[in-house]
């Protein structure tokens, strides 16, 4: 359900914007979130969006995705688990992208965000989670690995993936999350998609 997850964070970014007022895609990747988004908010007066990620590589395929819209769209390298000068902002997406930062810097980084969000603004979440319930979240897993052999994924393909993984994805319970949210200084929350164990979130300042 990963195009059902851009089009819900999209349609948040659309409730969201304001003029004059940037719009961040944190681990903006190769640019699949970006140029919808371009797309659906140029209409926007003076709104910026800006894709971060730390991956080279990525930027400068997202670069070519988004030659016809360079005037509206930033693109920076940055590492997200060190500290990060953001501007003002309506809206920050984080599509699959706490997961990968470390926990001991996650905290800071949500804090970061919601400074830098004018009031009203929020943090768009989609992540990977873990379930309330150990014994749940194995069956979650298990539903996700049966979903991948059934859209033609190998069982070595899925093993491959989660052994890369291990140790660089950290999935945390999704009340894990919430309370990290709060602690930043997040009051209204709830969840907009929850599909097995994956969770979208949103967070208004």
């Amino acid at each position: 359900l990963y195009q059902e997850c851009q089009n819900l964070s999209i349609e948040w970014c659309k409730h969201l914007a304001k003029p004059n007022v940037s719009i961040y895609d944190l681990g903006c990747s190769t640019g699949s979130l970006l140029l919808p988004l371009a797309r659906s908010l140029s209409r926007v007066p003076g709104l910026r969006i800006i894709g971060v990620d730390n991956s080279v590589a990525m930027l400068n395929k997202a670069r070519l995705k988004l030659k016809h819209f360079s005037n509206s769209i930033e693109l920076i390298e940055a590492n997200l688990s060190e500290s990060f000068s953001f501007e003002k902002t309506s809206a920050v997406v984080m599509n699959y992208t706490l997961q990968f930062i470390p926990q001991k810097n996650r905290a800071l980084l949500l804090k970061q965000i919601y400074n830098s969000l004018i009031p009203g603004g929020g943090l768009i979440i989609n992540e990977k989670i873990l379930g309330e319930n150990e014994r749940l979240s194995e069956t979650f897993i298990e539903m996700h690995h049966n979903y991948k052999q059934d859209h033609g994924y190998s069982k070595m393909e899925i093993s491959k993936k989660r052994d890369a993984l291990e140790n660089v994805l950290i999935p945390l319970k999704l009340s894990k999350t919430i309370v990290l949210l709060r602690e930043a200084g997040f009051d209204n929350m709830d969840t907009f998609f929850k599909w097995n164990n994956f969770a979208g979130l949103i967070a208004l300042k």
